[in-house]
């Protein structure tokens, strides 16, 4: 899913006010709307997926969502609690996901788009079927070279025949359209082209990783669009895409390391609290496990788990203030 419904007046729901009242409330509340983001990406009926056979953790949700682990274990204690999520076999789910999300529209929406699409197909191919074969084109509409250029002319002629072929195989690599001969090539770079051959096999290559489409006549394909070539509005010319994606791993490198940096970060902190609460008291492990009950609306009803998470969060900020003052 590109997109999620989320009403205007999510914030008046009781149980978002009621969310917003209990410790790190805000942050609990847009830890739910990443837990509503990720759901909308992973499209299967509000099922926290990574794929059919591997479910979030409480740890990838803390990563992917950027929260802390005690954080995450804590909203996800008080959603189940309030019958916001659940989970099936493993897998954490949006409770009424498909209500509120009207996946049945969406649903007719992609089919009604499907069909578009294969009316669409249908007419190209009826456009191909009557195109003819490289093979056929007439002697007349190709273009020889003058009886006058030398050997040496023929022979830079023909390697720069063979690396543009090269390059447009290349280009073509992985799709159904490899299977063109070279001798195919050769006939449409001398009609059209060095430059528009190389544009062409891109953008069909590009073509066919979207929509899949199999060419059974690859070379009469390639020749229609040399010669009715109408650019996609979604087509990104190769040189681009390739300063597109050294961009884009350029960030996933540098968010790797800021990743890498906070789960450090969150790490040292961690072992910080933990240091804190063994060097206390019984008593005081009790005191601290009173008030993070307290803390809570009546409604919820933590587990031991989610209590003492919050006891040692308590002690560790009023040391942390403590220290400040």
């Amino acid at each position: 899913m590109d997109w999620i419904k989320i009403m205007c007046n999510i914030l008046d729901h009781r149980k978002i006010k009621m969310i917003r009242k209990s410790p790190e409330g805000n942050t609990l509340v847009l830890f739910w709307l990443l837990l509503l983001t990720e759901a909308g990406k992973c499209n299967r009926g509000g099922y926290l997926l990574i794929s059919d056979s591997l479910s979030y953790t409480v740890e990838t949700l803390s990563m992917v969502t950027d929260i802390p682990l005690p954080t995450v274990q804590l909203g996800l204690s008080i959603f189940s609690n309030l019958d916001m999520i659940d989970s099936k076999d493993g897998a954490i789910f949006i409770k009424n996901w498909r209500k509120y999300q009207s996946e049945d529209k969406l649903g007719a929406r992609r089919e009604k788009d499907r069909l578009r699409q294969q009316r669409h197909r249908e007419k190209e191919r009826e456009k191909l079927r009557s195109l003819p074969a490289p093979d056929e084109v007439s002697r007349d509409n190709n273009v020889f070279m003058s009886r006058d250029v030398t050997q040496e002319n023929r022979q830079d002629k023909s390697r720069e025949e063979k690396t543009t072929t090269e390059k447009a195989r290349l280009l073509l690599s992985g799709t159904s359209i490899a299977k063109i001969s070279n001798q195919e090539l050769e006939c449409l770079e001398k009609r059209h082209g060095s430059k528009r051959l190389l544009q062409v096999a891109d953008i069909a290559a590009e073509t066919w990783r979207r929509n899949r489409e199999d060419k059974h006549n690859p070379g009469g394909y390639l020749h229609s669009l040399c010669t009715s070539l109408v650019v996609p509005d979604w087509y990104v010319p190769c040189e681009k895409r390739r300063v597109i994606a050294k961009e884009e791993l350029s960030r996933t490198k540098s968010s790797s390391i800021d990743k890498a940096s906070l789960r450090a970060q969150e790490k040292a902190k961690n072992e910080a609290v933990d240091t804190l609460w063994n060097s206390l008291s019984a008593e005081q492990h009790e005191e601290y496990q009173k008030k993070a009950l307290a803390s809570f609306p009546d409604s919820i009803q933590p587990s031991m788990t989610i209590t003492m998470i919050m006891a040692k969060l308590l002690a560790f900020e009023e040391a942390q203030s403590c220290s400040h003052e």
